[in-house]
């Protein structure tokens, strides 16, 4: 690792979509599809498109299957198996619209589909009648075994073209971004729009990517410069580090960001990390290098000093990445896809490094954040928390930076750490832990044994003068 995978020698790969088989595809700007294994890191079959393919996506059951959504609200099913091929049209009333973006849901049911413009055969709350009406920028979902009828259309809280979309991993709830820098979450189980809407916040760059960390981890990235990190669980909403707004105008900024990718560096997105102490992992690099970092951040959006990794990359700009529990896969300009190892407990990790980090990408966590808001360590953060029928709290987190080489090592609370712990459900208590129980038995056994004679000689002084309370009693 990393391993190279020459999928066109002039056309860009634009997506990747991967399934648990570690089978890959892509579309490339030349309007093919190929399918590639990461284990023999070779090409397996193409398939030629006749529009842009908008989004792409494995089914998780079905895993030989790719639907891919054109520009045109055009659905293509292949089989990977064979050379089957199927085309449907999502919503037959609908020609010659601008689809921009999509997502898949993880149980299979619910195609998501943005586009900038969006008219005829939208369906009511009820689902009884259809309306004619025009709307721009339009969310509209559809039932994956029956597309060619949406089954409803959100498109009153987007006011700009949703550029990017993902599913959380209960299928239900989605996570959209627009190029106004509107971060959004829907529950898609409803239809009408305002009730579906589970909370929005605003940046002040586009949103280039939203992600999924874990269940209740999600995320955007603001222009590939900077990234927020949303907590996201039963009906509350907590920004554990990013610079955005309650409202569109911008009224009661949260917590600013740490995590901070100042020109000419670029970020293109978020990973699972290591550990609690270092929960989330930047993909980044610089423009105009070749080389792909690996970077740690901890809970606090403090970047490490140096990275954990930088191996070979692109030849060209990056255009897009996604990741499973064990690859990391980005896509280029240069018609390649590079695959690194993203679980970090395997041996292998790092085995490919290469022998220095570039000077850029070194302690610039800090340049950046002195560069946007003067002097870090002199701030304070306010805590985003919003719960239902409830006023937003707010709480006063002073945020420390190190000095040493690495900004994981901090010594002040981490009252999130449960919010990132790798097995989400787990609820340690300090006073179940096994090894201070252990520890506190042998400590108190080695008092007890260098008491001696004066211990219990005060002990017994203790109950003389107890007795006569008793008898009394």
């Amino acid at each position: 690792m990393p391993g190279k995978i020459d999928l066109s020698p002039n056309a860009s790969v634009r997506m990747i979509s991967v399934n648990t088989d570690n089978v890959a595809c892509a579309y490339l700007a030349n309007l093919y599809i190929p399918i590639f294994s990461l284990e023999k890191e070779k090409v397996l079959r193409r398939y030629e498109v006749h529009n842009q393919i908008s989004g792409i996506h494995f089914a998780h059951a079905k895993k030989n299957v790719i639907y891919a959504v054109d520009d045109s609200f055009g659905l293509h099913v292949f089989d990977i198996r064979s050379e089957s091929k199927k085309k449907f049209r999502l919503n037959p009333e609908c020609e010659n619209h601008n689809v921009v973006s999509t997502a898949f849901s993880s149980n299979d049911q619910t195609i998501a589909v943005s586009s900038s413009t969006f008219a005829g055969g939208i369906s009511d709350v009820r689902g009884s009648r259809r309306r004619q009406e025009n709307h721009e920028n339009v969310i509209s979902l559809y039932d994956a075994r029956y597309p060619t009828n949406p089954i409803t259309t959100y498109y009153k809280r987007h006011k700009s073209s949703v550029t990017t979309m993902e599913f959380y991993q209960n299928g239900d709830f989605l996570i959209t971004g627009d190029s106004s820098g509107a971060i959004k979450s829907f529950d898609c189980q409803l239809r009408d729009e305002d009730n579906a809407c589970r909370w929005e916040r605003w940046t002040t760059k586009p949103i280039s990517k939203v992600g999924i960390i874990n269940k209740r981890i999600v995320y955007g990235m603001s222009g590939r410069e900077e990234a927020t990190v949303f907590y996201d669980s039963k009906g509350s909403l907590e920004v554990l580090y990013g610079s955005v707004s309650k409202t569109e105008n911008g009224g009661g900024d949260s917590k600013r960001s740490n995590a901070l990718f100042k020109k000419p560096e670029w970020c293109i997105g978020l990973i699972k990390g290591v550990n609690d102490d270092i929960p989330l992992v930047a993909v980044h690099g610089v423009a105009k290098e070749t080389f792909i970092s690996l970077t740690a951040i901890n809970q606090e959006g403090h970047r490490q000093s140096t990275p954990l990794l930088s191996y070979e990359g692109h030849s060209r700009d990056v255009k897009c990445m996604t990741a499973t529990s064990e690859f990391l896969l980005t896509g280029g300009d240069d018609g390649k896809v590079v695959v690194q190892i993203a679980n970090f407990k395997n041996p292998k990790f790092g085995s490919d490094a290469l022998p220095n980090h570039h000077p850029l990408i070194l302690n610039r966590a800090k340049l950046a954040e002195i560069e946007d808001y003067g002097n870090p360590t002199s701030s304070e953060a306010s805590e985003d928390v919003v719960r239902d029928s409830e006023a937003p709290s707010s709480s006063e987190s002073s945020k420390k930076t190190s000095s040493s080489s690495s900004l994981l090592a901090s010594e002040s609370p981490k009252p999130e750490k449960s919010k990132f712990e790798n097995s989400e459900d787990s609820t340690s208590s300090e006073s179940a832990n096994p090894l201070k129980m252990c520890s506190e038995g042998k400590i108190k056994k080695r008092k007890d044994e260098r008491g001696g004679d004066a211990e219990k000689k005060e002990d017994e002084e203790a109950v003389e003068s107890k007795k006569p309370k008793i008898e009394e009693n």
